[in-house]
């Protein structure tokens, strides 16, 4: 509470200063797919690479998405390559309207617009490219209208950050050698922080992503517990640390969600707080 007082004075403040302060507090997914902004291309399955925190008062009951644009047909519409398109998804598109559309399976950016016959277009905001005419025997999906661009962002993708440090850190293991009786080790350390069979599955996670064990030998994993801690009261199974392997938890530990996991509230927590013990220990 004293920090939504706080808030709110700060709030006030800047209003009186003749700012229009707004809390960032509705997140639009960003897509690590680009759409051409030229001759249109396959997008493909999309791919939620990020999440952008915008004020709900600048965003609409339909969902939106935020995608990156590839070529230069809008330059004069003000979208250049490599700019950040807010799409809002599932409304309905007027003339004059910028939208992302997709033809035949192929993806692109224009403007709609309705010639003196009334047949529909997709407009190029670049002389250099040919407007597409809209006909019969097309696919046509008009899936967003564009509501908003962001110029080249210089934010960092998360999931390339992940992957660099993913890199770096085999890197520094590779360096290490650590060897089987360390590992061994580790497990036997770890053990006393399982309470349940299943939750072996999150020390595995956390060798697999150290690359000290295979992700799919359960039955190896499983015999090296019985063999180090033969008296645990918790050894694991093969078959039900197969059936853990889903959703996010089929992911690198640091790509765990409790809203996409198999587990989820305390539950969830417990096998993160292993997972993460884990893989610190292996890290040292």
């Amino acid at each position: 509470m004293k920090d939504n007082n706080e808030l709110q004075r700060a709030m006030n403040l800047l209003e009186k200063q003749g700012w229009n302060p707004m809390i960032c507090d509705t997140p639009i997914a960003v897509s690590s797919c680009s759409v051409k902004c030229g001759i249109p291309t396959e997008i493909g399955d999309e791919c939620i690479d990020d999440y952008w925190l915008l004020p709900k008062s600048l965003t609409n009951m339909q969902p939106e998405i935020i995608i990156r644009a590839n070529g230069n047909s809008m330059i004069d519409a003000g979208y250049e390559d490599g700019d950040m398109l807010r799409v809002r998804l599932g409304v309905s598109a007027y003339d004059g309207d910028n939208v992302l559309a997709c033809i035949d399976g192929q993806c692109t950016v224009k403007t709609l617009f309705s010639d003196e016959e009334g047949n529909r277009w997709l407009v190029p905001q670049n002389d250099d490219f040919d407007a597409i005419p809209l006909t019969e025997d097309m696919n046509i999906d008009i899936q967003g209208v564009v509501v908003g661009v962001e110029k080249a962002s210089v934010r960092a993708s998360s999931r390339k950050a992940l992957m660099a440090i993913r890199r770096t850190k085999n890197k520094l293991r590779s360096a290490r050698k650590l060897s089987s009786t360390q590992v061994d080790d580790y497990i036997i350390e770890i053990g006393n922080s399982v309470k349940h069979a299943r939750q072996w599955y999150a020390v595995m996670r956390a060798m697999v992503d150290a690359e000290v064990q295979k992700a799919t030998d359960y039955e190896a994993f499983c015999c090296r517990v019985r063999s180090l801690l033969p008296n645990h009261q918790h050894l694991p199974d093969a078959k039900e640390l197969q059936r853990m392997a889903v959703l996010s938890f089929a992911k690198p530990v640091a790509m765990w969600v409790e809203r996409d996991a198999p587990v989820t509230g305390k539950r969830f927590h417990d096998y993160m707080e292993i997972a993460l013990g884990m893989a610190s220990k292996l890290a040292c």
